[in-house]
């Protein structure tokens, strides 16, 4: 009998123009045919035990029927298969924010009538037996789902945003495959081995088994099955839901007791939870990888600012690990992380810090692009609540830099020039064709420092970039200059296709 890996379901979708791995279980060698719409596709030798074949490179196709026959006779029939272009969505609970949850949740859902936009979101499993515990409900995991009325909610927001406008410019089938976790940090989502032989990434590890170590582990056990039976009540999760969709408001009594439930469980480090190093590559990612697709999305890093210095390399590491289990240089296009300053306790202040360690990723890193949402910060919540802008504005990156579609904005303004006269800075921006947009004059986010006192200006908009003149600047002296360096902030300057400027870490003129 043949048992294919969960992912292989009837209404899922499979990338179009590239192999198609399939892998799964046989409990006996056999030969195998595989038939689509009753045309031979391909057939194959499987071994006992494991086994993995391709499918060839099949063209944009809606709902077709996928038949394997075998010689034993339990064949098998995917019915309404999609061959179209396949992302995965990873990261933390920006990433996994669902549609439910957005601002735009009761419009999207009332019209979500899509049958060829389709999800697949990875169980979230920190460890061997989770799910036979029963514990959680994971109805709406491992299985695929169409962009309607009934299950768009469960929706990754910015996965479907993204997905929705790939639909309309390649119109072409388009699917998600989410695979992320509320709360987790990076160091989870890649090989344990990894972090080991790195020398500044093993402070992972040793926070880790520094914790463990002084663990008294039947005590551990019994306080998180305790935690994951309250966590896993319906009112928990009706209550969590609704605290993601508050608006920019400071948090409530409840709210508080909600959020903190989650962070002690998240932060309880131990066998059991989903931060623990290479955990969620081991417990998620594992079983997907390798599924064809065109490339991967990301937001993420929120729960990486306490190691903010090393992220950069923590994130470029995953992005590798990623790729070898693939066995291809996949895109990654990834989100720079929104203003915020303070929530439950937690404040934003290591963010500048780890927004430039983003950058370096794209900077250094082949293949990768990375979208500025320095505009739809909370100053009060980590979650910005408007997904679209996100999942549209990473979609810009795939069109231009994956699909080759000319599109006149998709990049950020980004500074390339800072040049200092008598009295003025001229700032000159990459991306900033036709000139910036300052939507409000008296929101200035350039940060000129002269003996510790901040410099006031009269902005000017130049040709690509900026004119700041600077009437009691000592030209005899240095300045510390920065834009957008802030842990929050609001964002006025654009460029013509309303894309936000990045911002740019202090350096002295």
């Amino acid at each position: 009998m043949i048992q294919l890996s969960e992912i292989f379901q009837s209404h899922m979708t499979l990338q179009c123009d590239k192999p198609v791995k399939i892998w799964g279980t046989t409990d006996e060698s056999q030969k195998i045919n595989v038939i689509i719409d009753d045309v031979f596709i391909v057939n194959v030798s499987i071994l006992k035990g494991d086994f993995v074949f391709y499918l060839p490179p099949h063209k944009p196709d809606e709902s077709c029927t996928i038949e394997i026959k075998t010689e034993t006779g339990s064949d098998l029939i995917l019915e309404d298969v999609d061959f179209g272009e396949v992302w995965i969505a990873g990261g933390q609970s920006n990433m996994e924010f669902m549609i439910c949850c957005d601002k735009e949740s009761d419009s999207m859902m009332a019209s979500a009538n899509d049958p060829h936009l389709r999800f697949y979101d990875v169980g979230e499993y920190a460890f061997e037996a989770e799910k036979e515990e029963g514990l959680k409900d994971g109805s709406h995991w491992d299985r695929w789902m169409k962009f309607d009325s009934k299950d768009a909610g469960w929706f990754s927001a910015v996965g479907a945003y993204y997905a929705l406008k790939l639909r309309q410019e390649l119109k072409v089938p388009v699917a998600i495959v989410g695979c992320n976790w509320g709360g987790t940090t990076a160091s989870t989502w890649l090989d344990e081995e990894i972090l080991r032989k790195d020398k500044d990434l093993k402070i992972y590890i040793d926070d880790y088994e520094k914790v463990v170590s002084n663990q008294n582990y039947e005590k551990y056990i019994k306080r998180d099955l305790f935690f994951r039976k309250k966590q896993s009540s319906e009112k928990a999760i009706a209550d969590s839901m609704r605290a993601l969709k508050y608006e920019n408001t400071k948090p409530t009594t409840l709210r508080q007791k909600l959020i903190v439930r989650l962070a002690m469980y998240l932060g309880k480090t131990g066998p059991n939870n989903p931060n623990r190093p290479g955990g969620l590559y081991k417990m998620m990612l594992s079983k997907i990888s390798g599924f064809s697709c065109r490339g991967v999305i990301w937001y993420q890093g929120e729960s990486d600012e306490h190691h903010a210095d090393i992220y950069g390399k923590l994130f470029s590491s995953m992005i590798n690990c990623w790729r070898k289990a693939w066995n291809e240089i996949l895109p990654f296009y990834f989100v720079q992380l929104a203003p915020w300053d303070e929530w439950l306790g937690m404040n934003g202040r290591n963010y500048p810090s780890l927004r430039q360690e983003q950058q370096w990723v794209e900077d250094h890193v082949e293949n990768t692009g990375m979208a500025s949402i320095m505009d739809l910060g909370c100053r009060y919540d980590i979650h910005p609540k408007e997904k679209r802008p996100v999942g549209e504005r990473l979609s810009l990156l795939a069109l231009k830099q994956t699909y080759g579609v000319e599109k006149k904005h998709c990049y950020a303004p980004r500074i390339r020039e800072v040049v200092r006269t008598e009295d003025k800075i001229i700032v000159k921006f990459d991306h900033a064709q036709e000139g910036l947009i300052n939507m409000d004059t008296r929101v200035q986010l350039f940060d000129i420092v002269q003996d510790g006192k901040r410099i006031q200006y009269d902005v000017d908009m130049d040709a690509d970039g900026v004119i700041l003149t600077c009437k009691h600047l000592d030209s005899s002296k240095k300045v510390n200059f920065s834009f957008a360096y802030k842990d929050y902030l609001i964002m006025n300057l654009y460029n013509k296709g309303k894309l936000p400027a990045r911002p740019y870490a202090p350096v002295e003129i």
